[in-house]
């Protein structure tokens, strides 16, 4: 029977400079396909492990334009061209009464962007990945902290990489199938 197809290598370390070390030699290294799981957010990791940074704030921007401008256009049209009512000689395009929708439209547009923006950013909702299945990994929520090395990276050698990570104070190695 053959060996089960690894998706990478699940290295665990004791502190989080433990894995910043190691995160820091794996990307001097030339390891490309990295990720980390941590109890808590750890500031240098994302930079070392290759994120980018997150586009949201730009497209929750444009969402709140688009909804305010969106919404004053649609009370312009409304109250212009639509159903044009003259009230006490008040000029049709009363902009002062379109701010408050106007803002709460741009409040609402870039609120929702925003919302869905992060779960379409952040691949979620996933509800399954491979490295659920490591024996240890229920302690990432406590005291470890855990760098997985994708086997899709070129620089990906089984062997080669298991000595690197012990020699790196890896705590515990294992091999993450699907």
């Amino acid at each position: 029977m053959s060996e089960p197809r690894s998706t990478g290598l699940l290295a665990g370390f004791d502190s989080p400079e433990a894995l910043l070390a190691a995160a820091r030699k794996a990307r001097d290294r030339g390891l490309v396909s990295l990720d980390a799981f941590t109890p808590f957010p750890i500031k240098e990791l994302p930079e070392l492990i290759g994120v980018r940074p997150s586009r949201i704030r730009v497209w929750a921007f444009i969402g709140g334009v688009v909804g305010g401008l969106g919404i004053i256009g649609l009370q312009l049209y409304s109250t212009t061209i639509n159903y044009p009512i003259d009230v006490g000689g008040r000029p049709l395009a009363a902009f002062t009464a379109f701010l408050v929708p106007g803002f709460e439209c741009a409040t609402l547009g870039a609120a929702l962007v925003g919302f869905f923006g992060m779960f379409a950013g952040n691949g979620l909702p996933r509800l399954y990945h491979p490295v659920f299945n490591a024996q240890s990994f229920s302690l990432a929520n406590g005291d470890r902290f855990y760098l997985l090395v994708g086997a899709e990276d070129p620089g990906f050698d089984r062997g080669k990489l298991r000595r690197l990570l012990r020699s790196w104070h890896a705590v515990s190695i294992e091999d993450v199938t699907p």
